[in-house]
């Protein structure tokens, strides 16, 4: 079986295309940044080199005359114009310049790079650490810090990073509340998962001590009766309201097998074996639905909703999903 089918599928020879009209792709809405750079990252553990080249194409194509990255590009009569808003919209910039930092800095020496290339990767890298130094964002920052932690040693970004980090949940956390934010939204295990890896290759025990407090708020507030459950996008998590159950999106439930599957390594302890395990099978019906979001094609809808599943099969759905599949892999939980 050819998993990466589906997303051969939703990429053109400019890119992965962001959505999808039930399982076709849907071009109007162009392509994101942060889903090449996701994308990257996905098929450089698999080896895919012909995709690889056309996702680092793309991130090296988005490059501004002030030397960062535009957002957002859409077809026009063969051509390829770049923009950084969507729909009149302004989406946060910075996690996908995060997210595009962790890709850049992953396949950074592979051996299918040209030297030419390479500058022009470096030069991205470059610009991109540079505006890091003023990110806010927890997402944003632990996404550099799982691109800035393939370097053999931690340079001044990874530490002012991780630091920020630490300042953040300082300033939020409370017996009752063991968070960065005083919200949960998309996207949250990502910022354990930094601090896993962070205590993995920097033996940082701070980053321990934090990821494994974070980890457990997650996992015991993203269950309903013992089944995985991330937070609706209808209304989030705020500290104090209620949590919203739909819709529940597959990036939640693969950054939720991702960072289990560090917590397993750097504690050997089996109980989050176990709690991967039941994460990644909220892909196949262990949710509160109790229906699969895979279909026979191993493609994946989009959302968990009231109704049932939202039965688009967008690119962010099918790279998370895929990311998930193969942490549990390496975790020996599925083929």
């Amino acid at each position: 079986m050819d998993i990466l089918k589906k997303i051969r599928l939703l990429t053109t020879n400019i890119g992965i295309y962001q959505h999808s009209k039930l399982n076709k792709p849907d071009p109007a809405f162009g392509y994101a940044l942060e889903d090449q750079a996701r994308a990257l990252i996905l098929v450089n553990n698999l080896n895919d080199e012909k995709l690889k080249k056309i996702y680092l194409n793309f991130i090296i194509k988005a490059k501004r005359k002030d030397n960062l990255l535009y957002h957002f590009c859409y077809e026009n009569n063969g051509n390829c114009i770049f923009r950084n808003e969507e729909n009149n919209s302004v989406p946060n910039l910075k996690e996908a310049y995060g997210i595009t930092l962790w890709a850049l800095l992953t396949i950074y020496n592979n051996k299918f790079i040209k030297y030419q290339t390479k500058i022009k990767i470096r030069d991205i890298i470059e610009n991109l650490i540079k505006d890091a130094y003023e990110w806010t964002s927890p997402r944003a920052i632990s996404a550099a810090l799982l691109g800035l932690l393939n370097m053999d040693y931690p340079d001044n970004l990874e530490n002012k990073l991780i630091k920020k980090l630490f300042e953040l949940f300082d300033k939020t956390s409370s017996k009752e509340w063991v968070w960065f934010e005083n919200y949960l939204v998309y996207a949250n295990a990502i910022i354990p998962w930094s601090l896993w890896e962070t205590y993995i290759k920097r033996g940082c025990k701070i980053s321990f001590k934090i990821a494994k407090k974070t980890t457990e708020f997650l996992i015991n507030v993203c269950q309903e009766n013992n089944v995985p459950a991330p937070i609706g996008n209808k209304g989030w998590y705020y500290k104090g309201k209620e949590k919203a159950l739909y819709d529940q999106q597959p990036i939640d439930a693969g950054y939720m097998v991702c960072c289990l599957e560090k917590a397993y390594n750097a504690t050997d302890d089996k109980r989050y074996l176990n709690l991967a395990k039941e994460w990644y099978n909220w892909f196949w019906g262990n949710n509160i639905n109790k229906i699969p979001l895979i279909d026979n094609e191993f493609a994946c809808y989009d959302s968990l909703t009231p109704e049932g599943v939202n039965l688009n099969q967008g690119a962010e759905s099918n790279i998370c999903f895929l990311m998930a599949h193969l942490a549990a892999r390496r975790l020996q939980i599925t083929k």
